[in-house]
């Protein structure tokens, strides 16, 4: 019996080990009170250059990489009179990127149809 009660206990911990990483992943992040955004490096730069134009709001409903990001200022510089962010740039796309990062549902893609067995349409 004792040997199965080790068993059980190893299992125990490496599924507390693994599940970790997980608990600490979906803890709620601090905000910022005034716009909502989360708190850390580069937010008041954010706050600064990007709330000047638009709502945090709209920072908050994308996600995207860094080079999304990029491609996304870029088309407000060239498009929306944004004005060169200078040295703030890379801060910038550092808070974006770390915190307004595409998410993963950890779904699997849906099989293509051609992997799908055939359908059938009505009885056999």
């Amino acid at each position: 019996m004792a040997v199965r009660g080790s068993r059980h206990l190893r299992h125990l911990v490496t599924v507390l080990l693994l599940a970790a990483p997980l608990v600490s992943y979906a803890q709620p992040r601090e905000t910022d009170p005034a716009t909502g955004l989360v708190t850390a490096p580069g937010l008041e730069l954010v706050k600064a250059n990007c709330t000047a134009c638009h709502s945090a709001a709209l920072i908050t409903q994308n996600r995207a990489s860094r080079d999304g990001w990029l491609t996304m200022i870029r088309w407000m510089q060239d498009t929306q009179r944004l004005w060169p962010l200078g040295d703030s740039e890379g801060p910038i796309l550092d808070y974006l990127a770390a915190n307004y990062s595409p998410r993963f549902s950890g779904r699997r893609a849906p099989l293509p149809a051609s992997l799908l067995p055939p359908m059938r349409m009505g009885p056999e």
